[in-house]
């Protein structure tokens, strides 16, 4: 049986930032600091470097971690329990692959839906990184790309649902959990803008995996102000996706942010 929407409101959300690059704060930990100022409902943070501890002093995150032997591992294991899910957050992986790679094996021991969102060039890095669910971000703009993506997941699942179906948490992890998806990520505003984000959605997804076409199950959900949305545009949304992936049995939630006016946010999670 679906979870309530208030039920859904108290499911719990980990985010790892980790510490890539040359500056003092990189992508990941840069993605924390403006994931909190939006005050989201349910999230605990977490930033993880190796070496230096000024790029961890940059960071607000309420828990703070060093990767330097099996003991570390061990507690950032520990505190990563209790989650719904974790998503990992990292830019250019490439530079320090092995301390991603660690972070992803700490996340994936709690057995929960690990997602990745992964900035820059991570084509080499597919293979060395264990996830369940993966989003690619140019890494141009990342802190904010990625932010906008970890909020919509959270604002899918906890804000109300109008017109019915709602998106619960237990049917995202369902999707996400122990399958190779992808997470597709559209915002238009303006005529046609459910359309418009979907397609963008759609072309996120694709570029991040070339055999989208092959996905057997899709899941999208549809972020708009009351009025925005409609069964009839959903059914739209699913012929377009049948024609870019045929074989996909596809779902779909709606949920109501009165804020976003003449806004659309496009979610897309496809299992292969």
């Amino acid at each position: 049986m679906p979870l309530t929407n208030f039920e859904n409101r108290f499911f719990k959300v980990k985010i790892v930032g980790v510490h890539t690059g040359d500056e003092k704060i990189s992508g990941g930990l840069a993605a924390i600091n403006r994931l909190l100022e939006k005050n989201l409902r349910g999230v605990n943070y977490l930033a993880v470097d190796r070496h230096d501890r000024a790029n961890l002093a940059a960071c607000n995150a309420g828990h703070k971690f060093r990767l330097l032997n099996s003991d570390d591992e061990k507690i950032l294991t520990d505190k990563l329990r209790d989650s719904d899910i974790i998503f990992i957050v990292a830019d250019n992986v490439w530079e320090n692959i092995k301390l991603v790679a660690l972070t992803a094996h700490c996340a994936k021991k709690i057995g929960v839906p690990v997602i990745f969102i992964a900035g820059g060039n991570f084509d080499d890095a597919e293979d060395e990184i264990i996830f369940d669910a993966l989003t690619k971000l140019p890494s141009k703009n990342f802190e904010f790309d990625a932010c906008k993506v970890v909020q919509n997941f959270i604002e899918a699942v906890t804000l109300d649902g109008q017109p019915q179906p709602k998106l619960d948490i237990k049917t995202l992890a369902e999707v996400v959990k122990n399958s190779a998806a992808t997470v597709g990520y559209g915002e238009r505003d303006g005529k046609n803008a459910v359309v418009k984000a979907a397609r963008a959605a759609i072309e996120h997804a694709e570029t991040s995996e070339e055999n989208f076409k092959s996905a057997a199950k899709i899941l999208f959900n549809v972020t708009a102000a009351a009025g925005n949305l409609s069964l009839e545009e959903a059914q739209k949304i699913c012929n377009l996706l049948k024609r870019h992936a045929p074989r996909a049995e596809i779902s779909f939630g709606f949920s109501v942010d009165d804020w976003l006016v003449d806004k659309v946010k496009f979610l897309l999670i496809a299992a292969y």
